[in-house]
């Protein structure tokens, strides 16, 4: 489709591309690390604090991004409808054992740290997708 054709028939179909999952969420892997690393010399607790809350953020919201890339174009649509449907219900019941296995097994925690990290990490991964999408889905 050129762009002269997106000009006359604003409603013709576009192909979503897929994001590059693996980049996004591996530099926020390395962020949280990187954070984890210069928090460590200061305080172990509050490091590992950070360490758990942004990986409470990334694994789930890298398990949805997955299940909802799985599939495209109109010949997939129900797949697409309920690998959306499976990803956002398994991003919420994986949170949620994140949260409740962390506090059920980790002693001593830092549980602000490990909820400002987690909130962190969810803006960041907000402004990266949004920064995706108007850069023309690139990054």
């Amino acid at each position: 489709m050129t762009a002269g054709n997106e000009r006359e028939n604003p409603r013709a179909a576009r192909k979503i591309l897929k994001p590059p999952i693996l980049k996004i969420y591996g530099f926020q892997c390395a962020l949280v690390l990187l954070a984890s690393a210069i928090l460590f010399p200061l305080d172990k607790v509050t490091a590992y604090s950070a360490v758990i809350g942004g990986m409470i953020s990334v694994v789930p919201n890298a398990y949805f991004a997955r299940q909802v890339f799985r599939y495209a174009g109109a010949a997939f649509a129900r797949e697409v409808a309920r690998s959306f449907y499976r990803g956002e219900s398994g991003k919420f019941v994986l949170t949620l054992a994140l949260f409740a296995a962390t506090f059920a097994l980790v002693q001593p925690l830092q549980v602000f740290v490990l909820f400002m990290t987690y909130l962190s990490i969810m803006l960041l991964n907000a402004v990266i997708l949004a920064r995706y999408a108007l850069l023309g889905n690139r990054i």
